[in-house]
């Protein structure tokens, strides 16, 4: 594969992670936003959220960590996406507008992440990238119009006198990164990107294991985590 599509599409590799990431961090931070905004009267789209979710298709975001040193701190997470799609749909803060993050235009380094997104659609499937350095290993593939992404850091284990490496599984469905480059160029919509979270099935979208931590991220009909 040419270097300049290797790069591309470790770059696109990049953004699945990035807008993974940006899901979840607009979400956490969008609960107290939230909260604050009950208090001003959004008792009629509480009701409706608890409706929605009354459906036995809801579809529930999870996120759990855990961490094996001694202390063993547990963390979980559990959002329903009917609820998460109501919550970012009503607060306006920041680059936070009604579900919308403005951003500056979608291109780095002169490559237009929307063309390459399209051009990754309509690729066949297979492993498109696989480096494997001292440091590093790297596998970018596409299966069942999935974006799936794998990182072995074997830099921490050599640094930390670990012997476990860090590894990092990313499963991004096309539609959903689709879904969130709808709206203009300077926008991410993550309500699309949420209902077609939703509509995707359940899935596994982040795994990180390492030494220390365990970090999980994915969608189903379940309420709890476990």
């Amino acid at each position: 594969m040419p270097t300049t599509q290797t790069r591309r599409t470790l770059l696109l590799a990049a953004l699945a992670i990035a807008a993974t990431a940006l899901l979840l961090v607009v979400l956490l931070r969008a609960a107290p936003l939230a909260a604050a905004q009950a208090t001003q009267g959004s008792q009629a789209a509480a009701q409706k959220v608890s409706d929605s979710a009354s459906s036995s298709q809801e579809r529930w975001l999870h996120v759990s960590v855990t961490s094996s040193d001694q202390k063993g701190e547990r963390v979980r997470v559990n959002v329903p996406i009917s609820l998460a799609r109501n919550v970012l749909g009503s607060i306006q803060h920041g680059k936070l507008d009604h579900g919308i993050v403005h951003i500056n235009d979608a291109r780095m380094d002169d490559i237009d992440l929307r063309q390459m997104l399209k051009a990754v659609k309509a690729a066949q499937e297979g492993e498109y990238v696989t480096v494997e350095q001292r440091d590093c290993n790297v596998r970018v593939s596409k299966q069942n119009g999935i974006l799936l992404v794998n990182v072995v850091d074997k830099s921490s284990a050599s640094s930390t006198k670990k012997r476990q490496a860090q590894n990092v599984d990313v499963r991004m469905p096309i539609a959903v990164a689709e879904a969130l480059f709808s709206g203009a160029a300077d926008e991410l919509n993550l309500t699309a990107a949420l209902e077609a979270l939703a509509r995707h099935g359940d899935m596994e979208l982040v795994a990180v294991r390492d030494a220390e931590n365990s970090v999980r991220i994915w969608v189903d009909t379940k309420n709890t985590s476990d």
